[in-house]
């Protein structure tokens, strides 16, 4: 579709309506609890919007516009890449992954596995423990079970996914860089920003566990999944990758495309999160975004909510519970 100028990130930005002191004033009132939850586990960030408007907010480390890593939730993101190049035409999650790495089309097996199936963890590709995680060693790895039948929670296949973006943004003729251009054509004009990408040796942005931003723009992010890519009566990503995203597969009703699912389903996950361990209010459609030490994007798209947590560290963490603090905030909405 034929796109705008951008939006200055100021106007992108009053998407989120009440001030910053209105919404502290009301975590006094309301949410208290969820924001003491948080704050005394090394929080540094505290958010919860409903249908765009900000309930509450509180910064125990005083900077509102502090950037956080955000460690393997920076996942999500990924999810915007791959429905901002299908809504350019660039990209179909139907489509073989040897379409664009051409390595795979002479595969028994890599050569059938396509974008859906490798953004929903079930190609089968990881690293071994050792494994260096360069571009090389992910196009190389051997699949470890039938594509489509079991689930992996590996940084593989998003390595795969930024070095296929990047294939088809050159093909194209557009900003090569899939962090830049992610932010360029989407990001910058919802008000993600300022936003930080760590890169890997070889240059290219990390969409496993790269990104560092503030609550607010983070929340924004969250925000345009939950719109389903319209923004000011725009479609600015894809409605149908987001929607697929928001989903489980068979291999794991729990797991979307980088998001985990309040889904029933069988067996331990090995993340920290305790959301299918313990009593949660969590309803069904409720879409996480996780990174270690409780860096946490809680999006509900049936409820109209957009939570954001963030920790001055990415450290694992025994002390963060999803459950916990969902109940929490659950009580006082």
């Amino acid at each position: 579709m034929k796109r705008r100028a951008f939006l200055s990130a100021a106007a992108a930005c009053s998407a989120l309506t009440a001030s910053g002191q209105a919404a502290r004033a009301q975590t006094s009132r309301r949410f208290a609890a969820a924001e003491a939850f948080s704050a005394e586990r090394d929080g540094a960030s505290f958010l919860i919007a409903r249908h765009g408007v900000v309930l509450a907010e509180a910064y125990p480390r005083g900077n509102p516009d502090a950037r956080w890593p955000i460690g393997e939730a920076t996942r999500a993101f990924a999810i915007l890449l791959a429905a901002t190049l299908a809504e350019d035409g660039l990209l179909n999650l139907d489509e073989p992954v040897a379409l664009t790495i051409g390595d795979w089309g002479a595969h028994p097996v890599k050569s059938i596995i396509s974008l859906r199936v490798l953004l929903s963890g079930a190609s089968g590709i990881a690293f071994g423990r050792n494994d260096e995680r360069t571009l090389a060693n992910a196009i190389a790895l051997e699949p470890r079970h039938e594509p489509g039948t079991r689930f992996l929670d590996d940084a593989a296949p998003y390595v795969v996914f930024a070095e296929i973006a990047r294939r088809k943004l050159v093909t194209a003729g557009r900003e090569p860089d899939p962090a830049y251009y992610l932010t360029g054509e989407t990001l910058q004009r919802i008000g993600c920003i300022p936003i930080g990408w760590a890169r890997g040796g070889d240059g290219a942005a990390r969409f496993d566990d790269g990104v560092a931003l503030s609550a607010r723009a983070w929340a924004l992010a969250g925000e345009l999944l939950r719109r389903e890519g319209v923004w000011r009566a725009q479609q600015l990503a894809s409605a149908n990758v987001i929607r697929e995203a928001l989903r489980g597969s068979f291999a794991e009703p729990r797991a979307g495309f980088g998001l985990w699912l309040a889904a029933p389903g069988r067996g331990d996950l090995d993340i920290d999160s305790d959301l299918w361990r313990a009593p949660s209010p969590a309803p069904p459609g409720l879409a996480v975004a996780v990174g270690a030490g409780g860096q946490r994007l809680y999006v509900s798209p049936t409820e109209g909510l957009v939570i954001v947590r963030q920790a001055r560290g990415v450290e694992r963490s025994a002390r963060w519970s999803d459950a916990q603090f969902l109940s929490l905030v659950y009580r006082d909405l």
